[in-house]
C-alpha cells in the first residue's frame, strides 16, 4: 500500500482480503448447512455485491428501501428489509415489489392487514425476537403476539410467514470466542423452542461474531451477517478475526505533531471514523494505529487514536519512528466507518463506487 500523501481522509480497502472474507463465508454457510443471506449495509456497493454474486450468493439483506431499491436495480430479486416496518415505507415498496420478492420484518397484526391491502403482489413475513437484547422485535415470550402475527398471516392473501430472526447485538461486546459461545447459545436455544411451537419456521441468525466464531448452528437455516466483508479492530478483540482478516483501512493525513508527547492531530475525527470505541489498557480507543508496507499489516502496540472531535484526532503513544506524513488507522467499527464515505479506493489505487443508503 503506497497511498501516502492525501489531503483528506480516505478509505482504503484490500480487495483480495474482501473476496478471500466473502468465499470464507459463503463455505462455511455451507458445510454448515446454512443459507447465507448477507446483509450489504456493511458495504453498500454495487461492485462489491457482484463479488458475492460470484460466490454463489442469490440473497440478500438489506436495512432500508433506498438500499433495497439500489441493488434490485443491480438486478437482485430476493431482498430482506431488515428493519422494523413503518408506513412511510409503503410508496418505496409498492415499487420495489415490481422488482424483487421481499421479505419485511413486521410486528403487528394492523400492519400486516394494512400491507395485504396496499400491497399488489404476495411478500413474506419474518418476526423478529428480542431475546433479551433489548433492541427491536418482539420478546421472545411474547406468545400472544407471536401467535396472533402467524395466524393474520395464514388468513390473509398476500403475507406469507417465513420465520424468526435475531440479530443478538450482546455478542459485539464479548471478549473472546467463549464469550460469544456462552452468549449466543441461549438465543440459539429461544429460536428452536419457538421453532418447536410453529414447525416450519425459518430460523435466522444475524450477527458477524456468531457467524464468525460458531462451527455449528444446531436448528438455524440462515445466516445474515454483513460486517464479516470487511470485520474491523473491534471483531479482532472479539476473536471473530485476525489482523490479517482485515480489508478496510483510513488513511488520514497528520496535521500537527508534539514530539515531546508521543502525541499528534490528524484530519480524520468522528464524520471519518465514527464514535465506536472499545477499550485499550483502560483507555478509550477510535481507531488503532497500524503499520503497514507492501507486504505486511501489523498494529502499533499502545498507539491508538484516543480522542475524537468532529474533524480532529488525536493519536497518542506514538513511537519513536513515526511517520509524520500520513497515519494508517484500523477502524473501530467498519460499517459506521464505511458508511461515512462515498467511495473506496483499493490498495491498487482503484476507485470503487458505493452509497451512503443506511
Amino acid at each position: 500500500m503506497s497511498l501516502i500523501n492525501t489531503e483528506k481522509p480516505v478509505i482504503v480497502l484490500d480487495e483480495r482480503r474482501c473476496k478471500r472474507n466473502i468465499k470464507k463465508m459463503a463455505a462455511k454457510a455451507e458445510s454448515t448447512g446454512c443459507l447465507l443471506r448477507p446483509h450489504f449495509k456493511t458495504h453498500q456497493s454495487i461492485e462489491i455485491g457482484s463479488w458475492f454474486k460470484e460466490a454463489g450468493i442469490r440473497e440478500i439483506t438489506v436495512s432500508s428501501t433506498g438500499m433495497a431499491s439500489y441493488f434490485a436495480s443491480a438486478g437482485w430479486n430476493n431482498i430482506t428489509i431488515a428493519f422494523p416496518f413503518f408506513r412511510q415505507q409503503l410508496p418505496a415498496l409498492s415499487s420495489l415489489e415490481n422488482q424483487a420478492r421481499l421479505r419485511l420484518f413486521i410486528n403487528s397484526t394492523d400492519d400486516l392487514e394494512f400491507l395485504d391491502e396496499e400491497l399488489a403482489n404476495p411478500f413474506e413475513v419474518i418476526i423478529e425476537i428480542n431475546p433479551g437484547y433489548g433492541r427491536s422485535g418482539i420478546h421472545y415470550l411474547d406468545s400472544d403476539t407471536i401467535s396472533k402475527l402467524i395466524k393474520t398471516c395464514r388468513q390473509l392473501s398476500k403475507p406469507k410467514f417465513h420465520g424468526f430472526y435475531v440479530h443478538d447485538g450482546r455478542t459485539y461486546q464479548a471478549k473472546n470466542k467463549k464469550e460469544v459461545e456462552n452468549i449466543i447459545k441461549p438465543t440459539m436455544n429461544i429460536l428452536n423452542n419457538l421453532k418447536g411451537k410453529f414447525p416450519g419456521a425459518t430460523l435466522s441468525l444475524g450477527d458477524t461474531p456468531s457467524a464468525s466464531v460458531l462451527d455449528h448452528f444446531p436448528g438455524i437455516d440462515e445466516l445474515t451477517p454483513g460486517n464479516f466483508v470487511f470485520y474491523d479492530w473491534m471483531q479482532t478483540q472479539i476473536g471473530s478475526c485476525n489482523l490479517d482478516d482485515v480489508a478496510l483501512f483510513a488513511l488520514f493525513p497528520v496535521a500537527q505533531y508534539f514530539r515531546k508527547e508521543n502525541r499528534a492531530i490528524i484530519h480524520g475525527g468522528a464524520t471519518h471514523l465514527s464514535k465506536d470505541l472499545v477499550y485499550t489498557n483502560g483507555k478509550q480507543n477510535y481507531g488503532q494505529l497500524l503499520n503497514i508496507s507492501t507486504s505486511s499489516v501489523n498494529s502499533v502496540d499502545h498507539s491508538f487514536v484516543t480522542a475524537l472531535s468532529q474533524e480532529h484526532g488525536t493519536i497518542s503513544g506514538l513511537p519513536d519512528h513515526f511517520d509524520k506524513g500520513s497515519v494508517w488507522i484500523c477502524p473501530i467499527h467498519s460499517c459506521l466507518t464505511a458508511n461515512l464515505y462515498d467511495h473506496y479506493i483499493t490498495t491498487e489505487g482503484r476507485r470503487i463506487e458505493k452509497r451512503i443508503l443506511s
